[in-house]
């Protein structure tokens, strides 16, 4: 389940009840699009293997229509046993603040920081492109590396190293990447964080 967690941003909740047929051919099918197409995500060789390998749900009679689940009782009281399955686990594992949700986050970010569009991740994970940059485009120094080289490529700038800044004076023309703010004009105050070819 948690490996799940990690590699597709599935809720707890489509977790628990994840039917086997959505898993076929190193894909996993999320959810359907508001356009009424479906979402296929490539899922991990090592993913793959473990789901492969699991037994059957305790309780199952022949085999059931659910990874985890037998299908008896009802989901929600299912659900309800995962989550506190899963919170003692988190408990166990001394990791601060751990919760199920916060593997949605953590996909989102490595999506972000590979480039990918909040209106991609929004696709994935089955949200709005909004929510995404509300919740999940926090600032990291891997999106930060990705955005000086992109920019790199755009406007044919070279960026230095912190050790390497330069003065910049009062009558300079150069924009300088201002860290947390983007690209603005220089100021006799700044320090310029990039210089051209």
């Amino acid at each position: 389940m948690v490996l799940l967690l990690r590699y597709t941003g599935l809720r707890i909740s489509d977790v628990a009840t994840l039917a086997r047929d959505r898993v076929r051919n190193g894909r996993i099918y999320l959810h359907t699009m508001k356009n009424g197409k479906p979402i296929f995500l490539p899922i991990p060789p090592i993913l793959c293997d473990v789901l492969d390998a699991l037994p059957e749900p305790k309780g199952t009679e022949g085999q059931s229509k659910y990874l985890f689940w037998s299908g008896n009782g009802t989901t929600r009281a299912f659900i309800r046993g995962v989550t506190r399955t899963l919170a003692r686990v988190f408990q166990l594992s001394e990791v601060e603040a751990a919760h199920a949700h916060r593997f949605r986050h953590t996909l989102a970010t490595a999506l972000l920081e590979k480039g990918w569009t909040t209106e991609d991740i929004a696709n994935v994970l089955g949200s709005t492109p909004e929510i995404i940059r509300k919740h999940y485009a926090q600032w990291t120094v891997q999106r930060q590396e990705r955005i000086l080289s992109l920019a790199q490529d755009v406007w044919d700038v070279r960026f230095l190293s912190d050790s390497k800044k330069l003065s910049v004076t009062a009558d300079s023309e150069e924009d300088i990447l201002v860290d947390g703010m983007g690209f603005e004009p220089t100021t006799p105050t700044l320090r310029t964080w990039c210089s051209p070819n």
